[in-house]
């Protein structure tokens, strides 16, 4: 039996929705999605530390975008348009040169998707501990509409936007993991330290798309939490997942780790039919956005296939706070 992260969070902190007024359909997703009577409100929280999320010596002024830029990203696998964010965080120390710096990159993030800080708290951690924060974002969207992971079916086409693997690639050659042979590693860093929530392309796919999820902790674990929670498996095709060309400075093994486990790319991941191809296509030409079509649903199972059709073996992939 599992006893990883999403175990955890099975077994202690998955309440029934019956309990409050608010009943949720997205329990376990990206977002809450609780319907009111004339508008859908989605809420999500990320919680992240120094250490944990962010290499030690982070700029303070990109841990203040990326920590708003995450929460957006779930915002958007559920469709919603953000509206605020309230921000918890605890410092060791209180230091005015970095808090303006993260001031700023939070700021730069809240005002380009026009979501405001609407309140939080600050707390003084013990001396040493290092900064954490936990945001909660808020977004919305027309009554009846969002999106889940449950909902893929059988014959839906899975969809991709930009790429994955780049975030992984950068962080393997900043911890010495990685040789930067070819210097590929200042083509990298920006997708690791300044992601893009697809916003865009989110609000776009809840007029069509069965289900969706952003890509955080690995293209296979996060494709994953979709075939569960829709009862459904999927072929995933190798050759069609797009590589960036920096990443494709590194060898098969490499960039197959990178693309398929890396993680921290925030990335749509979506099902949608296959007659629906022209509209995905119609949203990529709207948004700009790049939407790759990687494989299909089927009834069970996850496999990744050479052009051939031959499996590919890839082992275990992907991110977890709590892995053994």
């Amino acid at each position: 039996m599992s006893q990883g992260e999403f175990d955890l969070i099975a077994r202690h902190f998955t309440f029934p929705a019956s309990i409050g007024r608010w009943p949720s359909e997205g329990v376990g997703d990206d977002c809450a999605l609780i319907r009111l009577s004339e508008r859908t409100l989605a809420v999500t929280t990320d919680m992240m530390a120094v250490g944990t999320h962010f290499l030690p010596d982070v700029s303070p002024r990109t841990m203040g975008r990326k920590a708003l830029a995450v929460n957006l990203s779930d915002l958007a696998a559920a469709g919603a348009e953000p509206r605020a964010f309230f921000l918890s965080i605890s410092l060791p120390e209180r230091d005015d040169a970095w808090l303006a710096a993260f001031r700023t990159g939070l700021l730069e993030m809240a005002e380009r998707y026009g979501c405001a800080l609407l309140g939080g708290d600050t707390v003084k951690a013990p001396e040493g501990a290092p900064v954490s924060l936990s945001i909660t974002a808020m977004g919305e969207m027309p009554a009846g509409e969002g999106l889940t992971r449950a909902g893929a079916r059988v014959g839906d086409d899975v969809w991709l936007t930009g790429t994955t693997g780049d975030a992984y690639a950068a962080l393997m050659i900043r911890t010495k993991v990685w040789r930067d042979d070819k210097g590929v590693l200042a083509r990298l860093a920006p997708r690791m330290d300044d992601p893009t929530p697809r916003v865009a392309v989110g609000c776009g796919l809840r007029r069509f798309a069965h289900a969706a999820v952003d890509v955080s902790d690995g293209l296979l674990q996060d494709l994953g939490h979709i075939l569960e929670r829709s009862g459904v498996g999927a072929v995933l095709e190798w050759d069609a997942c797009p590589k960036s060309e920096a990443l494709r400075a590194f060898s098969e093994e490499k960039c197959r780790r990178a693309v398929l486990g890396g993680g921290d790319d925030y990335e749509l991941l979506f099902c949608a039919a296959s007659e629906d191809r022209a509209r995905v296509e119609a949203l990529a030409r709207e948004t700009k956005v790049p939407l790759t079509r990687i494989g299909r649903i089927v009834e069970r199972g996850l496999r990744v296939v050479d052009r051939e059709g031959e499996e590919i073996p890839v082992g275990s992939f992907g991110f977890d706070h709590f892995a053994s």
